[in-house]
């Protein structure tokens, strides 16, 4: 923190930019790990909104982030998005990348965010694969511009070869729907799982639990495996149903305790669990009696 402050003290040099960005990002990360306490968010903001105006572009994204997520300064992610393009502008395609994005997700300006995801196209080698995953997106949709399935497509698998594991999956689901071939839906879905594509893993899961796709032979051990995956990336009904496989006893040793714990993840997602379990015809493990949990 001092020498946040006395940087901040100092006149303007390129030096000093750097040195402030520098100690910017390492009380960022001590802030993160406990060392610092949350209030020092304002000091942080300050540091980047200093070195931003210096004509910084990375300095612009992260001041973007702390308008964005409140830290230091009023949440405003009009204000944040404006800072993404103010990054942009100094020739960060990441930024630009950064505006699409928000744009299409958040604001639903999709005319806008076709623009700034086709200016990341064009000045970066989308190594990741994401600008490609989202302009197939807008593609399919037809959101900022006209709709063409076979060009989303082609963006997918572009953006699949970069290894980006939305892009897997959303190519899993054209196979299953009839667009490209159905034959690959499989080996898409397992490639996106082991991306750790949350959808991805509850897909394995259940497809595990059935067997009801070519190239993905029923078994209970492996839907264990990948609904377990799934739960731990956050998907509520993979740990539901990890609760039903753990009451009824497949794939793993019937728990009653194990289920009810599973069932409780869920359920603090927001997940139904009283439906599910009515669906499945069974009943919740902690309004069974002692004999019947035996």
């Amino acid at each position: 923190m001092p020498t946040i402050q006395k940087l901040l003290s100092e006149n303007r040099t390129a030096s000093r930019d750097d040195q402030l960005y520098a100690a910017a990002l390492a009380l960022f990360k001590a802030i993160e790990a406990g060392q610092e306490p949350a209030e020092s968010r304002d000091m942080l903001a300050k540091a980047l909104h200093e070195v931003a105006v210096g004509g910084h572009a990375n300095a612009w994204i992260d001041y973007g982030r702390c308008l964005w997520n409140g830290w230091g300064v009023p949440e405003d992610r009009e204000a944040a998005l404006a800072a993404y393009k103010r990054a942009a502008d100094l020739g960060s395609d990441y930024a630009a990348y950064l505006a699409a994005y928000n744009l299409y997700w958040t604001f639903g300006r999709y005319d806008e965010a076709h623009a700034y995801a086709s200016r990341a196209l064009l000045t970066a080698g989308d190594p990741d694969g994401a600008v490609r995953y989202l302009l197939g997106i807008m593609a399919y949709h037809g959101r900022g511009r006209s709709k063409d399935v076979a060009e989303s497509r082609r963006l997918h698998l572009e953006a699949s070869q970069r290894g980006n594991a939305d892009a897997y999956f959303e190519l899993f689901v054209y196979a299953m729907n009839g667009i490209g071939d159905r034959s690959k839906a499989a080996f898409y879905l397992k490639e996106a799982g082991q991306r750790d594509q949350p959808r991805a893993c509850a897909n394995l899961g259940a497809l595990y639990a059935t067997g009801q796709l070519p190239g993905i032979d029923k078994d209970l051990t492996e839907a264990v495996r990948w609904y377990k995956r799934a739960a731990d990336l956050g998907v509520a009904r993979a740990a539901a149903a990890l609760g039903v496989m753990a009451l009824r006893g497949e794939g793993m040793a019937r728990d009653p305790e194990t289920a009810e714990a599973f069932l409780k993840r869920a359920e603090v997602s927001g997940f139904d669990v009283d439906e599910y379990l009515q669906a499945n015809r069974l009943e919740r493990p902690s309004r069974m009696s002692p004999s019947e949990q035996r």
